[in-house]
Parts: C-alpha cells; sequence; structure tokens
C-alpha cells in the first residue's frame, strides 16, 4: 500500500522546476506538441520534394544526340 502511495505522489508532480510543480500531463501535452511539430517539418519536407521531382519530370531538359556520336 505504502508503495502505491509513493508511485501516485511520483506520478502526480514529476519534479519541481523553477516555474513550479511539473506534473505528468504537462510532460505529455509538450510531447504531443513535439510531435505535432516534428510531423508538420516531415510533411514539408516531403511536399517540397514532390514538388522538385515534379517539375524536375515536367521540365527535363534533353541532351544533345552528339555526345553519344562522337566514338
Amino acid at each position: 500500500m505504502m508503495l502505491m502511495t509513493m508511485l501516485y505522489n511520483f506520478l502526480d508532480t514529476a519534479f519541481n522546476s523553477a516555474l513550479g510543480p511539473v506534473d505528468l500531463e504537462d510532460i505529455w501535452k509538450s510531447l504531443r506538441l513535439m510531435l505535432e511539430g516534428m510531423v508538420g517539418i516531415f510533411v514539408v519536407m516531403v511536399l517540397i520534394f514532390l514538388v522538385i521531382f515534379i517539375l524536375s519530370r515536367t521540365f527535363d531538359r534533353k541532351k544533345d544526340d552528339d555526345t553519344d556520336k562522337k566514338e
């Protein structure tokens, strides 16, 4: 029983910071915010890749035919 009380007290207040006690709920909120930021960065990187890929396929430069005939 005492172990459960100690565990509950630990989970109730994870640690004390300079701005006050940090609850476990605050930690989960910060991890969720970090996850949303990382997903946002990943989505932007994929969009930039797709734009570059589509533009390179659309405006593909043709190679000169003279380079193959030099042999």
